[in-house]
């Protein structure tokens, strides 16, 4: 079961050397990854690519990059496909609600308070119901463009109110109350809800208010306060307070392409002026709209600069970034880009993926190269250490097994199969690396690193094969390995005698100015199936209480750390952090006086046969793997 893995001198990889062990196999020829680094998919579309990179911010704003070939310009900033603002609602004479932010389309029909509105819950599910910009015939009171039937059963993701979740639903499971808003009997848009009764109430909310678009105030940063007073002769407001930008529109302004009114690029307002007008007519809050949309997101902040510089380093055929990468603070640690580096790991395998995200730094020339630390620009810059980076990946028929990362909070998705590839997508931060000259350094408690650089990498092994991706009969592969120990980290090895896991994970104890002692950090997850297997733990829960981790170290070092195991999600996830560098060993076992239950442990072989290609599978409940039929 024991994987070792390797670092040598390289400052960029998290496995120069080899896996010890093959997991290649016979079936394996169907799963060829590129042994070169894969193209984008904007550049080379095919089965192995890397398809798109987004950044999420320390502040939850996700930022989409666009891939840019060494050589060529990034694309300028776009104009914004929408322009969001919030309309007031006015009844009775006072603001009743001051933050509602809607497109520019919606707000459009609104700001006329001519719509009609219309209740269309029975129609959910039906082939009545119709499509945005159906007409409607007042004497048939029928749609001539109606929702197909199957839209109804696409998966979405479901949003409850009640648990302020997302869960995946079906169309049709999700929402059962529906209003449309029409004008000139065309329906503009709609409102669907989780159930009729919300669609009749909002319906009975919505009458009789008058709706005010707020685009001109929003770009003074004000807004009415709840429950002042509105003249529409004058049109104003009587009391204004500062704008609120809801979390959620900002977050999501750059993935959907948003203008949003208020940001940093609209004129605050004088709070010495008197209170200020809304759009008097829809004609000139569309042009003001206009203006602003080409003029208000995401406008770089004054004064906005480069931070640690950085030296050129070895050339790289792109990077992906995007037009405002400075004016998005992105650039503070010198670097203007992020490059996906995803292949094989070696020449010598076909089956097993690295990916590995480098920061880039671009020259007057447009050339990217790697954004290497001055004076020593083998070693790259430190990634951003509040940035999240997600990568999506084409990876053909591969299906991933054991992960093992540099980084932190690594989550791994695999989505179903398109029919002609798989995708996966990896997110996660980076984590500061001890990088080696020599392995020697790696041993006993003299060894000084050459630099401590955050990265963020991954290696996942194929568990479509003849052989598991995880060394015992019966276990799932499916095992995730985490650490910053990178000069010899190990995949737990299973000792049956002792039922206990023990690894190793190991880096240069000091940093590169000789005093600071380098910490470390392993974070293992196992299938509760495979502790079923392996320790006889009927209830998954057991493993709190009947598992413990212990620690130990090469003379000189500490003992100490902190060490956490939880079960979540059908994984049991143990959690060891704080210990010195540079060798510590690991290990996880059984607690005495804890009972496994036999039964659980009882395991049978069967047959499958797929063709010529013959499998026995030993497992507690063996099943044979897709496209095999039992013998």
């Amino acid at each position: 079961m024991n994987k070792k893995l390797i670092a040598g001198a390289s400052s960029l990889a998290l496995l120069a050397g080899l896996l010890t062990a093959g997991f290649n196999s016979a079936s394996a020829a169907t799963i060829r990854l590129p042994k070169t680094a894969m193209n984008a998919c904007a550049v080379q579309n095919g089965i192995y690519c890397v398809e798109s990179v987004t950044l999420t911010t320390g502040s939850g704003q996700k930022i989409p990059l666009v891939y840019v070939p060494s050589g060529a310009e990034v694309p300028a900033k776009k104009t914004p496909s929408d322009f969001f603002a919030p309309v007031a609602q006015v009844k009775g004479g006072k603001v009743t609600d001051n933050n509602w932010w809607l497109s520019q389309y919606q707000r459009d029909v609104l700001a006329t308070n001519k719509f009609v509105m219309k209740d269309l819950s029975t129609l959910i599910g039906t082939a009545n119901h119709p499509e945005q910009g159906a007409m409607l015939d007042p004497k048939t009171n029928k749609y001539d463009i109606n929702k197909p039937l199957d839209s109804y059963a696409y998966t979405i993701d479901c949003w409850d109110q009640t648990t302020k979740s997302s869960t995946k639903k079906t169309f049709g499971e999700c929402f059962k109350g529906s209003v449309a808003f029409l004008l000139d009997n065309e329906v503009k848009f709609f409102f669907f809800y989780p159930t009729a009764a919300e669609a009749a109430k909002q319906i009975t909310n919505f009458t009789g208010v008058t709706f005010i678009d707020l685009a001109e105030l929003s770009a003074t940063q004000q807004r009415p306060v709840w429950g002042t007073t509105y003249d529409a002769a004058t049109k104003l407001f009587k009391e204004t307070e500062g704008i609120i930008i809801p979390i959620w529109v900002s977050q999501n302004a750059l993935v959907n392409g948003w203008a949003v009114a208020g940001t940093p690029a609209a004129v605050p307002a004088d709070p010495a002026a008197p209170s200020t007008t809304v759009a008097p007519t829809t004609e000139s809050a569309t042009a003001e709209a206009a203006e602003l949309a080409a003029t208000a997101p995401l406008a770089p902040a004054p004064g906005v600069a480069v931070g640690t510089p950085a030296e050129a380093g070895r050339v790289l055929p792109g990077r992906w970034t995007l037009a405002d990468w400075q004016g998005l603070n992105l650039g503070s640690l010198g670097y203007d880009g992020l490059y996906v580096e995803a292949r094989s790991l070696s020449e010598f395998t076909s089956s097993q993926l690295f990916i590995d995200v480098v920061p880039t730094l671009t020259g007057a020339d447009k050339k990217v190269n790697l954004a290497g630390q001055v004076g020593n620009k083998a070693y790259a810059v430190s990634l951003d250490l509040d940035l999240v980076i997600s990568a999506k990946i084409r990876i053909g028929e591969m299906q991933t097994g054991v992960t093992v990362a540099v980084g932190t909070d690594i989550v791994t998705q695999q989505d179903r199969p398109t029919g002609e590839y798989n995708r996966l997508t990896i997110t996660g931060g980076a984590v500061t690396v001890p990088l080696a000259t020599k392995v020697a350094d790696c041993t006993g408690e003299a060894g000084v690193s050459k630099a401590n650089v955050r990265q963020f990498q991954m290696i996942a092994l194929a568990s479509n094969d003849d052989t598991s991706a995880f060394g015992v009969d019966g276990t799932s592969g499916g095992m995730y390995v985490g650490s910053n120990g990178v000069c010899s980290l190990t995949t737990p090895t299973w000792d049956e005698a002792t039922k206990a896991f023990s690894w190793t994970a190991a880096a240069p104890h000091f940093a590169p100015d000789g005093v600071t002692v380098n910490k470390g950090f392993y974070k293992a997850v196992i299938p509760t199936a495979d502790a079923a297997l392996l320790w006889g733990m009927g209830n998954p829960n057991d493993a709190v209480s009947a598992l413990e981790v212990s620690l130990t170290t090469e003379a000189g070092g500490t003992a100490a750390f902190l060490k956490s195991i939880s079960v979540k999600n059908g994984k049991i996830i143990i959690d060891v952090s704080g210990f010195e560098y540079s060798r510590p060993k690991l290990k996880i076992g059984i607690k005495k006086g804890y009972k496994p239950s036999a039964k659980i442990l009882n395991k049978t072989t069967i047959t499958c046969v797929k063709g010529k290609t013959v499998k026995k599978i030993t497992a507690v409940k063996p099943a044979c793997p897709a496209g095999y039929k039992k013998k």
